[in-house]
């Protein structure tokens, strides 16, 4: 290997690390200052600023759906649906924009967005 692939190796690594960087702070900043809007059927019923909330359940059976939303470490997921696939709860656990989860049979939906 001669002194020209050694110094395009090199710069082929810095700029590797220099976008790793870039996308750590990115994937920072969008977390920070995350709010999850929840819907059903297409009407937003809450706002919730995941970094200001306590870790809760949220039951959403007083909107007519049987479907539990849990907050936990400034994260939201689907906790449990009456859905019979129960693909709402395979998103796991969503944080930052622009994730989203959905629950198709109840049309409850969890959108990220930033601030």
């Amino acid at each position: 290997m001669g002194k020209a692939d050694k110094i395009i190796l090199a710069i082929i690594a810095l700029v590797a690390l220099v976008s790793m960087g870039i996308f750590l702070l990115m994937w920072q900043n969008q977390t920070e200052g995350a709010t999850a809007l929840v819907s059903i059927d297409g009407e937003q019923i809450m706002e919730l600023k995941l970094e200001q909330e306590e870790d809760q359940q949220i039951d959403l059976s007083e909107y007519g759906v049987q479907v539990v939303l849990e907050i936990k470490e400034h994260q939201i997921r689907f906790l449990s649906s009456d859905c019979p696939d129960h693909l709402c709860m395979g998103f796991g656990w969503i944080d930052h924009e622009p994730q989203s989860a959905v629950c198709m049979p109840n049309r409850v939906a969890i959108s990220i967005v930033g601030e």
